[in-house]
């Protein structure tokens, strides 16, 4: 009877350990608020939308300890529309869908549907942090943009002080493979980040082999931010090729147009806290596209998980991608709230 004892508490004491040594964890954002856009020549449009400081969603991460320094981890994450209830995209995981393997001192291998690093790592050099609708860096910068590719085999290196290298490929970055590699749309994704103390920059490059022919997609980024504590300092620089855009905004529904196959962009900005607040702002132009505008916001931190916002932009020929011309400028203010879980 005590030898029976003694091997059920061994057991019991081996399946707790075995279940803190995993861990499965339910987390989101929910972000809704007030949306007016403005195209030149159109009507306004007023509405309640969701996700204008950050896309709303839900996802699970989780982790489990191999021992000897590997971990197996995953992140299955939905984006959804807080304003009607249905989801972003097609798909249940439409935002990201990834396994893989990490080790302490060798790096991280994800395997599935994930953000390209053109988009990854520019998050916090942009003011604003690549999203707030128009006024984030993807109005000029197609690659931050909020890409993500399917079918993609990720490596991440250590982080080595604050330095970090990334590589990605993907099989097809839209959809399921089909025989031949000729016939599908294949990716590359890399790039290096530093951030340690006061200095971030990064340096990607994102190409898109289209399995149709033709030039490839290239875009180079290359851009950093400098926090001075009172004050800190935003910029980037792009250059792309062969970027296939589809003009449209949140105002004006996609249309084919013509634009031209190359364009240099850059953006600068600033922000600063202010008590409990946050005040942003940065001017960006695509050269060749003729896009230029300015845009500012502002957070204010209700809780750790919780802030309001409120933003305005003003760029023009957002909608056209175009060489030609036209001064059709396209200005957006909102305010609303964030909720993070």
């Amino acid at each position: 009877m005590k030898k029976t004892l003694i091997l059920a508490a061994i057991l019991a004491s081996a399946a707790g350990t075995a279940q803190a040594q995993s861990s499965v964890t339910l987390y989101g954002l929910v972000d809704a608020g007030f949306l007016h856009s403005k195209v030149d020549g159109q009507s306004s449009r007023n509405a309640l939308d969701s996700g204008i400081q950050n896309d709303s969603r839900f996802g699970m991460r989780g982790s489990e300890d191999l021992g000897g320094g590997l971990k197996a981890n995953f992140t299955l994450e939905s984006g959804i529309n807080v304003d009607d209830g249905t989801t972003t995209g097609s798909g249940l995981f439409n935002r990201q869908a990834w396994v893989g393997l990490s080790h302490s001192r060798f790096g991280e291998m994800r395997l599935g549907r994930q953000f390209i690093l053109g988009s990854a790592f520019f998050t916090s050099i942009d003011p604003f942090g690549t999203v707030f609708r128009q006024a984030g860096i993807g109005s000029t910068v197609i690659a931050a943009n909020q890409v993500r590719n399917d079918n993609t085999a990720m490596f991440f290196s250590p982080n080595f002080g604050g330095l970090q290298a990334a590589i990605g490929y993907s099989f097809t970055r839209s959809g399921q493979e089909v025989p031949g590699n000729a016939n599908n749309n294949r990716a590359v994704t890399t790039g290096v980040r530093y951030n340690n103390g006061p200095i971030e920059a990064a340096v990607t490059y994102d190409r898109l082999d289209p399995g149709t022919g033709g030039a490839n997609g290239i875009s180079t980024q290359v851009g950093g931010a400098y926090d001075f504590g009172v004050v800190k300092v935003h910029a980037l620089y792009a250059d792309q090729r062969n970027i296939a855009v589809t003009a449209g905004t949140a105002a004006t529904p996609a249309t084919s147009v013509p634009f031209a196959s190359n364009t240099k962009s850059y953006m600068v900005g600033l922000s600063a806290p202010i008590g409990a607040g946050r005040v942003f702002g940065s001017y960006q132009k695509a050269k060749d596209w003729d896009i230029k505008g300015y845009s500012v916001g502002y957070t204010y931190a209700l809780s750790r998980r919780t802030n309001a916002y409120a933003f305005f932009s003003d760029i023009d020929n957002l909608g056209s991608r175009a060489s030609v011309r036209n001064d059709i400028g396209t200005r957006q203010a909102g305010f609303g709230v964030r909720h993070m879980f």
